[in-house]
């Protein structure tokens, strides 16, 4: 029986690959607020479809470590929580592969261009790569992401209500922003067409 139990057990505790990922997406109800393959998301939810797959795993495991407990993480949190680290990554993997949403169309034009020059100005090509589109390795691709969603997670980082260690970085790049400078920069990002 132990000699069974021996060789069972690693079949048994097999990882879950990046193929799992549409599976996972599909069983934890994922598609509910993000779309299918993570492009059509609800108000107020992220686009995640070709997003960073390092950035993903790390939101995810900051929302189950607690770490990032923002009031919208809500109905996600116990999603999160039941699943292993590694369904957390082939969920990464899989969204990552995954064609991004289009973005934005027919955006206002002199917000655009006053987003464009926030963006610049406060240092965001920094660690999110001239127009949003190139990040360092661990950081979110903004470029095409919505606008409600932007405006919402840039207003959370300028007042400290999502306050990791990494988002504590760019307070300061945002401290400063009224809720028009907000827009004009979420404008200009969302309307950034994601290549």
């Amino acid at each position: 029986l132990s000699v069974f139990l021996a060789l069972a057990t690693p079949a048994l505790a097999t990882p879950a690959s990046a193929d799992d990922g549409k599976a996972l997406f599909a069983a934890k109800g994922c598609v509910a607020c993000h779309g299918e393959a993570g492009a059509r998301p609800i108000p107020g939810s992220p686009n995640l479809a070709g997003q960073n797959a390092v950035y993903l795993l790390r939101q995810m495991d900051e929302i189950v470590s607690g770490v990032r407990s923002s009031p919208p993480l809500k109905p996600m949190k116990p999603v999160i929580d039941k699943t292993t680290p590694d369904e957390r990554k082939a969920l990464a993997g899989w969204l990552a592969a995954q064609k991004p949403a289009e973005s934005a169309t027919g955006g206002d034009k002199a917000k655009m261009e006053k987003g464009a020059e926030l963006f610049d100005e406060n240092g965001c090509i920094g660690c999110h790569g001239a127009d949003g589109l190139k990040p360092l390795a661990d950081y979110p691709i903004l470029a095409g992401q919505r606008k409600d969603y932007l405006m919402t997670q840039i207003k959370a980082i300028r007042d400290e209500v999502r306050s990791t260690r990494r988002v504590r970085m760019m307070t300061a790049n945002v401290r400063k922003l009224n809720e028009a400078q907000v827009e004009q920069l979420a404008e200009f990002i969302s309307n950034v067409k994601r290549k």
